[in-house]
C-alpha cells in the first residue's frame, strides 16, 4: 500500500512540474527539482533525489541511457552535438542509446553537469529560446566563445555557470 501510495505522489509531483516546466514557472522549482525533470523525473532516474549529492551515488553505478535521452530532447541537441558536449564519438553515442545500457562514470557525470548548467540557464534566462539564443551569441567574458562551444569541458561548463550566476545578479558580463 505504501509503495502504491508513493508511487501516486510522485507521478503528482511528476505533473505538477511537468505543468510547471510547460508554463514557464521554471522559478518555482528547486535547482534539484528541474535537474531531476530535466532528466526526466524519478522514474527515468530510478529513485527519488531528495539532495544534489545524492547524484554522485548515482554517476558511480552509472545513469540509466534514458536520463541522456531525455536531458537530449529537452535540450534540442542531435547526436552529434550531444556526443561533443559529452566527449563521445557521435557513433559511440549511438550504440549508447540503441543498446540502452547504463552510462559510464564520466558520462554520467557529464550528463549531471548539463543538466545542472541548462537548468541554471533556465532560472536566469525564465525563457528556453532566450537562453538557447543566449548559448550561440559570443560573449567577451567567455574570450568571445560562444558559450555553446564550451559544453564539453568541465571547466567550460563551469565558466559558463559563473556568467549565469553574473547575470542572475545583474553583474554585466
Amino acid at each position: 500500500m505504501t509503495e502504491k501510495k508513493y508511487s501516486n505522489e510522485r507521478n503528482k509531483t511528476s505533473e505538477i512540474s511537468d505543468i510547471a516546466f510547460s508554463y514557464g514557472g521554471v522559478s518555482s522549482l528547486s535547482s534539484l527539482e528541474l535537474i531531476t525533470q530535466l532528466l526526466g523525473g524519478a522514474q527515468a532516474i530510478g529513485r527519488k533525489m531528495n539532495n544534489i549529492l545524492e547524484f554522485l551515488a548515482l554517476t558511480e553505478n552509472g545513469l540509466p541511457v534514458s536520463t541522456l535521452k531525455n536531458l537530449q530532447k529537452r535540450m534540442k541537441f542531435t547526436n552529434r552535438d550531444m556526443g561533443r558536449a559529452l566527449e563521445i564519438s557521435e557513433s559511440t553515442l549511438q550504440r549508447r542509446l540503441k543498446e540502452g545500457k547504463k552510462l559510464d562514470k564520466k558520462e554520467s557525470e557529464s550528463t549531471i553537469q548539463l543538466a545542472s548548467l541548462w537548468a541554471k540557464g533556465l532560472k536566469v534566462f525564465e525563457d528556453e529560446n532566450d537562453f538557447r539564443t543566449w548559448l550561440e551569441m559570443k560573449n567577451t567574458a567567455l574570450g568571445n566563445n560562444r558559450p555553446i562551444e564550451l559544453l564539453h569541458s568541465p571547466i567550460g561548463r563551469e565558466e559558463i555557470k559563473e556568467i549565469l550566476n553574473r547575470i542572475e545578479w545583474g553583474i554585466y558580463s
